[in-house]
């Protein structure tokens, strides 16, 4: 539902920006044709690729691909009809914004992803509305009544919008009060002490090995920390219950190992010679564990 939302305003109000821009070429100066270039190429290209990025489940290539095309056709149209240089500004605005999109929407797929994307909706919206302002503002035909007139009627469409967007957060998502609970914490979570022993496991010793479950989760892994023998092979599986994400390679330095993490079991097997403590994580730095060697 948030997503055919959010394409919709995407071309709904990108058409229609386009649309003022070249009715009002005339007046508009090459400066002001840079800036709603840069702007639209940039927003745009953000929001298709966050969207993409938690539709496709945090795979990059594709988020990346389309919302950079996307926000660079967006600059180029924009821009064309007045110089080069301000063609060149939007297709290197669109490049930025989708490349940052994409990566957004790896980072929020597997959190809060629906509270995300009612954040850059709203933040589209009232970018693209102040460049409408803008191009109002250039045009110089425009007398100080209707531009009066027009600044009360876009101060009521900006609140209009951001309660149909609270509204939709609360009917279709999430509650607002969950979050609430989620940054001031909830009463009813274990202590330390329980959540510590979740979050560490010693490893199982069979015949001539040790072996341990790593489950993979959107949010990170669990446990964290893994306690081994020294100088005995390990058997680590690590157990992935979703496809994609950044969570889909693992990598431990330590022991020179870099994998693909498919979903369902994956084998990783290495031996420890020296104690000590040795981190593992996802490609994208965003989430840890800990192998303790003891």
């Amino acid at each position: 539902m948030i997503y055919i939302f959010s394409f919709s305003i995407i071309f709904l109000l990108t058409g229609y920006v386009i649309f003022s821009t070249y009715r009002a070429k005339s007046f508009l100066s090459e400066m002001t044709a840079m800036m709603i270039a840069m702007a639209v190429s940039m927003m745009a290209s953000i929001v298709v690729g966050t969207i993409l990025g938690v539709i496709l489940v945090g795979k990059m290539t594709i988020p990346v691909i389309s919302s950079v095309l996307f926000g660079m056709i967006i600059g180029y149209v924009i821009g064309r009809p007045f110089s080069l240089l301000a063609s060149l500004d939007g297709l290197l605005a669109g490049i930025m914004g989708g490349m940052m999109g994409a990566m957004l929407g790896v980072m929020v797929f597997s959190q809060d992803p629906i509270v995300m994307m009612i954040f850059v909706d709203a933040i589209f919206i009232i970018v693209m509305i102040l460049i409408l302002k803008l191009i109002r503002q250039e045009d110089k035909g425009m007398d100080t009544k209707s531009l009066t007139s027009n600044k009360t009627n876009w101060i009521k469409v900006i609140f209009c919008i951001i309660a149909v967007l609270l509204v939709a957060s609360v009917v279709f998502f999430k509650p607002i009060s969950h979050y609430f609970r989620d940054l001031l914490g909830d009463t009813t979570l274990v202590s330390d002490d329980s959540s510590t022993e979740i979050n560490e496991v010693q490893a199982e010793q069979k015949d001539g090995y040790q072996e341990a479950v790593i489950m993979v989760e959107p949010f990170g892994y669990t446990p964290e920390n893994v306690k081994v023998k020294a100088g005995i092979p390990v058997q680590l599986h690590f157990q992935k219950s979703f496809s994609g994400g950044c969570l889909s390679y693992l990598i431990i330095e330590d022991f020179l190992i870099e994998k693909d993490l498919d979903k369902g079991d994956n084998l990783v097997e290495f031996t420890p010679e020296k104690p000590g403590i040795y981190t593992f994580h996802c490609g994208m730095n965003m989430y840890f564990g800990k192998i303790i060697v003891e």
